[in-house]
């Protein structure tokens, strides 16, 4: 593995004003979303680092971990904050956001590998995700970065529905995961920025 990965993304501009303003829509509906963004972009970075992906590909996780969520700007705030489980439709809406989402970034110019990841962060490694039910080395490298980080970020955070985890406990939850719904090398990865990330959040 590399030398220690730092948990900050470097900043970066998303240039287009489309993109901007969606987001800016999202964050004005849930500031809890604009939150989890900001903290998966940084994990997916970290990702990166101690994946030994060159800057660039760095720096374009960092995008994607704060995009990935934006097709939520179609999912009612009522849905996004219901404190109970889910029923059926209310369910089939949020499995819409990766599909909406891929819709507003893929018509953006530049941003065509970030819309597929965007697309693909909900498939699963059993091939039991969505939308795509993709498997494996099918779904692509960056949407199964994304994936445990979107996910370890779910299970520490405070949500209407749930309790939150323990790092410690998060951790295991994905080491269970890996080869189900998670890829196991991401798994191993981000075990390694494990421990620095639960000081980051004890903070």
């Amino acid at each position: 593995m590399c030398t220690r990965p730092s948990l900050v993304t470097p900043a970066f501009e998303i240039e287009d004003t489309t993109i901007r303003t969606l987001m800016g829509i999202l964050y004005e509906k849930s500031s809890r979303e604009e939150q989890h963004s900001r903290r998966v972009s940084d994990y997916c970075f970290a990702l990166g680092t101690q994946l030994e992906l060159d800057l660039e590909h760095r720096i374009q996780l960092g995008k994607i971990g704060l995009l990935h969520d934006i097709g939520k700007i179609s999912t009612p705030k009522a849905i996004l904050d219901k404190p109970g489980k889910l029923i059926p439709l209310e369910w089939e809406e949020i499995q819409a956001h990766p599909v909406n989402g891929h819709r507003f970034l893929s018509a953006v110019v530049g941003m065509d590998e970030v819309a597929e990841a965007v697309l693909s962060h909900h498939e699963r490694y059993d091939g039991d995700g969505y939308p795509n039910r993709l498997r494996g080395q099918q779904i692509p490298l960056n949407a199964r970065i994304v994936a445990v980080a979107d996910a370890y970020d779910a299970m520490v955070s405070v949500r209407p529905y749930r309790d939150r985890l323990t790092p410690d406990e998060a951790v295991e939850e994905l080491k269970r995961g890996a080869r189900a719904q998670f890829d196991p090398d991401v798994v191993q990865a981000f075990l390694g920025l494990a421990e620095e990330i639960g000081r980051l959040l004890h903070a």
